[in-house]
């Protein structure tokens, strides 16, 4: 037996609206996370505090680009002894990635370098 509900009709326009207005949102959304600004590894951030230093090192006016430099390789080579480490198993003649224990360090790698 069906139940007759006193409620409006639907609005096609406005659900249409909705609809198109909610895709917008995801493609700027998907958009965004493709365009994450942070470093995949610690290496890229090594590379680029070595040519900030040697920047600073040429250019003997420009001590602002030496000191970054040097503390962009001290901030990679500290995250890259952070780096989460994976162990690899055998299990029924299987090999296995386990994924390292969530410490403070692997959330701080992974708040500041992207992955993929």
């Amino acid at each position: 037996m069906r139940q007759h509900f006193d409620s409006e009709p639907i609005n096609y326009e406005e659900a249409f609206r909705d609809l198109m207005a909610k895709r917008r949102r995801q493609r700027v959304l998907a958009t965004l996370r493709r365009l994450d600004p942070r470093p995949t590894a610690s290496s890229q951030v090594l590379l680029a505090g070595a040519a900030l230093v040697v920047v600073g090192w040429i250019l003997p006016f420009n001590h602002v680009a030496l000191t970054l430099g040097l503390i962009l390789l001290v901030v990679g080579f500290v995250t890259g002894l952070m780096r989460p480490r994976s162990r690899r198993v055998y299990w029924r003649q299987r090999e296995i990635d386990l994924p390292s224990a969530e410490t403070w360090a692997t959330r701080l790698y992974r708040l500041l370098y992207r992955t993929s």
